[in-house]
C-alpha cells in the first residue's frame, strides 16, 4: 500500500518538476521504454502536446487523457492505488478516467491504417473516417465491453424517437 503511494507521488512530483523546465514534447521522438526510467517528466510533456496525442485539445478530461497516455506508453510506472481514481478506478467506458484514453489510444493504433485516402482520389473525405471510427469501436469495445460504440448511441437515439413517436399526442 505504502509503495503504491509513493508511485504515484513520485509520477506526479516528476511531472510537475518538468513543467518548469519548458516543454520537451514539440521532439518528433516518442517516448521509448528508456524514457520511461529515464526521463519520466518527458513522457508527461509528450504526452500533453498537441502535436502527438489529443490531450492538448482536450479542456474537460485533459489530465485524464494525458495520464491514460502514460499509461499507455509506460506501464510499468503506473501503481493502482485508491489514492487517486482517476489512474485504474474509474471505469474504462468513462472519459474521466485514464483508463479510457489509454484503450482511445490502442484502438487508434490498430485502426490508423484506415485514416488515409480510401478512394484513392487524393483527399480525405469524411465518409472514409467510417470505416476508422468503426474499426476504433470494435477495438473499444474489445478492451472495454460497457464501451457504447456511436452506431449503439444511435440506435439508442432511434428507439427512443421511435417510441417518443407512438405516444398519443391527445393528451
Amino acid at each position: 500500500m505504502r509503495r503504491h503511494g509513493i508511485a504515484i507521488i513520485t509520477i506526479a512530483a516528476v511531472a510537475f518538476l518538468n513543467l518548469g523546465l519548458g516543454s520537451r514534447a514539440d521532439d518528433w521522438h516518442p517516448p521509448s521504454p528508456e524514457s520511461c526510467k529515464t526521463d519520466l517528466g518527458f513522457v508527461f510533456d509528450w504526452c500533453d502536446s498537441r502535436a502527438h496525442w489529443p490531450c492538448g485539445i482536450q479542456d474537460e478530461y485533459s489530465a485524464a487523457c494525458q495520464a491514460g497516455c502514460v499509461m499507455r506508453l509506460c506501464p510499468e510506472q503506473i501503481s493502482c492505488t485508491e489514492l487517486d481514481p482517476m489512474w485504474c478506478g474509474i471505469p474504462c467506458e468513462d472519459p474521466s478516467g485514464a483508463t479510457f484514453w489509454r484503450n482511445s489510444q490502442i484502438a487508434s493504433e490498430r485502426c490508423n491504417h484506415l485514416m488515409d485516402d480510401q478512394d484513392g482520389n487524393g483527399e480525405w473525405d469524411s465518409h472514409e473516417s467510417r470505416a476508422w471510427r468503426d474499426c476504433r469501436d470494435v477495438a473499444k469495445k474489445e478492451l472495454c465491453p460497457a464501451y457504447v460504440t456511436w452506431r449503439e448511441t444511435l440506435e439508442q437515439r432511434a428507439r427512443e424517437g421511435a417510441s417518443q413517436g407512438g405516444v398519443d399526442s391527445a393528451e
